[in-house]
């Protein structure tokens, strides 16, 4: 045994490996302010063109590919991919993924759950901390989970009852007058190895911002 690890610490050596935190996902989205999202949905200039590095200056975004979907690293050291099935535009929406937790062994699973559960309140709060109180948060099993107000923003309830996923969701409402306004959705998941005896598991947490079927109007 290592010596200077506690015993127990031993026992779950759960990994982490975004590097990132609920404070930097609330600076993530206060990074989104004043995007002009009818541009960001009409899609990026052609990829590896100065066009397309000043299109991404506007925002900080440093632009990390040169085809099919568009991945820009952010000024406080976030990562997106601009989701477009691989034409680069038109765009549907972005994705962020601020947290990735893993656990090595089977037998850390049941830790791997509880942190999980420990997590997702303070990455919740940070997103209402920028965005306001969510249009509606809770779990994968809740009388009253909303379906997802136009197809693709999260799962339908059939698969979502079979492989609980999204785990945990929240979701925010487009807001303002502003053409093409997005609605935002911040989920959990967690991969069925995780309640299993046998495969170690792990738990992720994504955001997404939708285009819905107004903003799609005004690219």
């Amino acid at each position: 045994m290592p010596t200077g690890v506690p015993s127990e610490e031993l026992k779950t050596m759960l990994t982490e490996t975004s590097g990132r935190t609920a404070q930097d996902l609330a600076a993530e989205l206060e990074g989104l302010r004043g995007v002009d999202w009818a541009s960001v949905w009409a899609g990026p200039p052609q990829g590896g063109s100065s066009e397309c590095s000043k299109w991404c200056a506007r925002y900080g975004w440093e632009p990390q590919t040169a085809d099919r979907n568009l991945v820009v690293n952010t000024a406080g050291g976030g990562r997106w991919t601009f989701e477009s099935n691989g034409n680069w535009h038109p765009v549907e929406g972005l994705t962020h993924w601020p947290w990735h937790l893993k656990a090595e062994e089977a037998s850390e699973n049941p830790a791997l759950l509880a942190r999980s559960a420990e997590e997702w309140p303070a990455f919740l709060k940070a997103a209402e901390d920028v965005l306001g109180p969510a249009a509606w948060n809770g779990v994968w099993n809740a009388p009253d989970f909303p379906e997802p107000p136009e197809q693709g923003f999260w799962a339908d309830r059939d698969y979502r009852l079979e492989t609980r996923t999204p785990y945990r969701m929240a979701y925010w409402k487009p807001m303002g007058e502003h053409p093409g306004q997005a609605c935002i959705v911040l989920e959990q998941s967690v991969s069925f190895a995780s309640w299993t005896t046998d495969r170690s598991g792990g738990s992720r947490i994504r955001l997404s911002v939708n285009a819905t079927e107004g903003s799609r109007r005004h690219r």
